[in-house]
């Protein structure tokens, strides 16, 4: 999984191949980093065809960002890391993504 912040906005990225093993580990990243930004918003890419395992982060954010008071953003945009901020949270966490350009 890949975040990026974008000033005010926490952009993350799903990754298309996320399995049902990675779930919960990404569902907990995804978590303490909406925590430590504090973002006024958060946007997710999410892959197409979403999986079973990237529908259940998608409820799991939606729950988190309602709970908190913070706008959710989804889209289907490909990931671009390259329209956040130069050297702003960009990480890998290990789970396997593909970094693509925008349409």
């Amino acid at each position: 999984m890949e975040h990026a912040d974008e000033g005010q906005v926490l952009a993350l990225n799903v990754p298309p191949d996320l399995g049902v093993a990675a779930r919960a580990a990404v569902s907990l990243h995804i978590q303490r980093l909406v925590f430590a930004y504090r973002p006024r918003s958060v946007r997710l890419h999410a892959a197409r065809p979403a999986t079973d395992a990237s529908l259940s982060i998608l409820a799991r954010v939606h729950r988190l960002c309602e709970a908190l008071g913070i706008p959710l953003t989804v889209t289907a945009h490909p990931w671009n890391p390259g329209m956040a901020k130069a050297g702003t949270g960009h990480e890998n966490a290990g789970v396997g993504t593909e970094g693509r350009a925008a349409a």
